[in-house]
């Protein structure tokens, strides 16, 4: 009895890591080599050190979790690349990362193959962005050279991403690069493409792209629908700015035409609109209807429209509806600004004792996953006052 607990206290630590999606520790030279030999895909988590959603991602999908791990680990080389310091600056230029996080695949030959922006916590949409990867045509990559990380960028252009190495970096907001644009006599390579893709260009240029919508997605795949809706959401935003609804119904038709089956894509950009322009009411019948008729809804998106009623609304019927998106989550919600949400909404509604109980358990998980819990602090003295 003694041997076989010793050998299953030795094997604990072997069991814990099984649950783990195994991070390879090397240069990016490595992975593409061990990638080759293993005829394994390539996994990237791009994040930064001060992104709160790349620490979600850690804790929730890469840690203790089987499911991802075991299905991550037996078809791909997973890396992470910070993006803000040394290899990272490069690899955020060479492939456009400017949101985090994001998760790029490459095939074994180092080829991008697949990108996404941002953190799904809905696992079994999370665990199918990596099956549809390993299903899919080995050989449909983007059109971006994998030998070349550093590439020829015009000066603008290196700039506009982070180096915390350097103390004097900061980015020119002033830069206008239709200019550069307007030199160039290859509107479709690498380097002008990531130009058109980051910044946001003039009339002609996002016509340009439009009339040429169908290579540009041949050639950059998630990128060209992803400009798509830089430009869909720079109608809203001027919709928004301006007052003129009109272009909020062109940005519709926007996305109607380039993404007729993507129900979500319209229910975000409604979204934003109804945030954006304080339609209360709007907002709380567009997000329950958007929950009655899906059977997983990313909680950040819950939050962020809950959280726009708390500051924005002061009609006790729609904050109590807000509150009723937060009850399938609640017995096993981990997200301490969700948490802080629905305290709020609670003191909002004068459920003074619900609101304490919540704000308390907000500042416990804060203080646990590092984060700046002054508001939430507040929060609970302003319920104790009322009590």
């Amino acid at each position: 009895m003694k041997r076989i607990l010793t050998v299953l206290i030795a094997l604990l630590p072997l069991i814990n890591f099984a649950q783990d999606v195994q991070f390879f520790q090397g240069t990016w030279e490595e992975v593409n080599a061990k990638a080759k030999a293993e005829n394994k895909l390539i996994f990237v988590d791009a994040y930064t050190y001060w992104c709160g959603p790349c620490k979600m991602m850690d804790e929730t999908m890469f840690h203790n979790n089987k499911e991802v791990a075991d299905y991550v680990n037996a078809h791909f080389i997973a890396y992470k690349v910070e993006c803000e310091h040394d290899f990272g600056v490069e690899f955020a230029r060479k492939y456009k990362v400017n949101v985090y996080p994001t998760m790029l695949m490459f095939n074994s030959s180092g080829q991008l193959l697949e990108k996404h922006l941002g953190y799904n916590d809905v696992q079994s949409e999370f665990i199918e962005t990596f099956r549809k990867v390993v299903n899919m045509d080995q050989t449909d990559v983007y059109a971006m050279d994998p030998a070349k990380i550093k590439m020829n960028w015009p000066e603008f252009y290196a700039k506009n991403f982070k180096d915390a190495n350097d103390p004097t970096w900061k980015r020119d907001k002033s830069v206008d690069p239709n200019i550069w644009l307007d030199q160039q006599t290859d509107l479709f390579n690498e380097v002008s493409w990531a130009v058109m893709y980051i910044f946001n260009t003039n009339e002609k240029y996002s016509k340009f792209f439009l009339d040429n919508y169908e290579t540009y997605k041949a050639k950059y795949k998630f990128e060209a629908q992803d400009e798509i809706n830089n430009i869909i959401y720079g109608f809203m935003n001027t919709a928004v700015k301006e007052n003129k609804p009109e272009l909020m119904t062109s940005a519709e038709n926007l996305m109607q035409k380039y993404f007729p089956e993507d129900t979500s894509g319209l229910f975000y950009l409604r979204l934003n609109y109804m945030m954006s322009v304080g339609d209360n009411n709007g907002l709380a019948n567009l997000m329950s209807n958007y929950i009655a008729t899906n059977k997983e809804v990313y909680l950040g998106t819950v939050n962020a429209a809950a959280w726009n009623l708390y500051e924005n609304c002061d009609d006790q019927k729609i904050l109590q509806t807000a509150i009723s998106w937060f009850q399938p989550y609640l017995p096993t919600i981990t997200d301490y600004f969700a948490m802080d949400t629905y305290a709020a909404l609670l003191y909002k509604t004068k459920q003074y004792a619900s609101a304490e109980e919540w704000a308390i358990k907000a500042i416990a998980l804060g203080k646990a996953d590092g984060e700046d819990m002054a508001g939430t602090e507040e929060l609970l003295e302003k319920i104790k006052k009322e009590k």
